[in-house]
């Protein structure tokens, strides 16, 4: 394989009544050594923007002690790291902390501005509203060879207007039962997306649409490999709607797709779409519905 220059790579989010966190940094190449202390790839000294109603904000610079609840909590789901963890690690990250107006706000559109050394990148996302799951429920399928393993149902109703884009998520809150390996854990610390977690309303624009969720695989199955797929009797799972843009979901999508291919010699190849100018990554507005099912027949 040919060198490759590296580019800036961007991993952006502003959440429904949150402050923005942005994390950067550099591609590298496909033989390149990977440096187990991930911390150490992310960039410091960058120059970050936010712009919204013709006001731009300045995100700092700052150390994961420094991050209030709800940025620790942002990063935690994303490194899988417990959040009383953070702030021993030497992570730049760009946001903002004390008293400010830069809050996710839906119908607001959000410009991003990124300065690094020779880098400079610029991207837009907007926050549509979120969209409430109206009924869920716990279901065994018709053709179950079980009675304590089974799959979540969710009704939701898609705007009339064409663009807008899903991702879901799910997170069991339980914990594991006293004769299990795993004893007093709870089932999943963090809320896992499936590849193939986005979509658009392009078929169900306008409509409302009865969605069948099975439980992705986590590294933990191997220790309850017949339940993989499958939500357990006595399971209270979180599912989580969260509601993008129409970018957001070109970029999630393709980035899903290149990592299901991997490792896979006859898969088609792909690449990588971002939204960014002159970068890789994703900067991403969205709201989010979160709901609670109880399994129980």
């Amino acid at each position: 394989l040919p060198d490759s220059d590296p580019m800036l790579v961007v991993e952006g989010v502003i959440k429904k009544g949150q402050k923005p966190v942005v994390l950067l940094s550099l591609s590298s190449g496909y033989f390149d050594p990977i440096n187990i202390n991930f911390w150490e790839n992310y960039l410091s000294g960058a120059q970050v923007e936010v712009s919204v109603d013709e006001l731009t904000y300045n995100l700092v610079e700052t150390h994961p002690s420094m991050l209030e609840p709800a940025q620790l909590e942002y990063l935690s789901q994303v490194f899988k790291i417990p959040e009383l963890y953070l702030p021993f690690i030497d992570l730049p990250v760009y946001t903002i902390t004390g008293e400010t107006f830069l809050v996710g706000e839906e119908g607001k559109t959000y410009d991003l501005h990124v300065l690094y050394n020779e880098f400079e990148t610029f991207g837009s996302t907007t926050m549509h509203p979120a969209i409430p799951i109206e009924q869920s429920n716990f279901l065994f399928p018709a053709d179950s060879q079980t009675d304590s393993l089974g799959i979540i149902n969710i009704i939701y109703s898609d705007p009339d207007t064409l663009g807008n884009a899903y991702r879901w998520a799910s997170r069991r809150i339980n914990k594991f039962a006293n004769w299990h390996e795993l004893a007093g854990q709870v089932k999943d610390p963090f809320y896992v997306y499936p590849l193939g977690s986005a979509w658009d309303d392009l078929i169900v624009n306008g409509q409302t649409f009865d969605f069948s969720l099975l439980r992705y695989p986590t590294a933990i199955d191997t220790l309850d490999q017949d339940e993989i797929g499958l939500w357990k009797t006595g399971d209270t799972v979180l599912v989580k709607l969260e509601t993008i843009d129409r970018n957001a979901y070109e970029t999630l999508l393709s980035f899903e797709t290149s990592l299901s291919a991997q490792g896979n010699p006859f898969s088609p190849p792909s690449n990588l779409i971002s939204h960014l100018d002159s970068a890789l990554g994703w900067w991403i507005a969205s709201s989010e519905f979160v709901d609670t099912v109880v399994c129980q027949p």
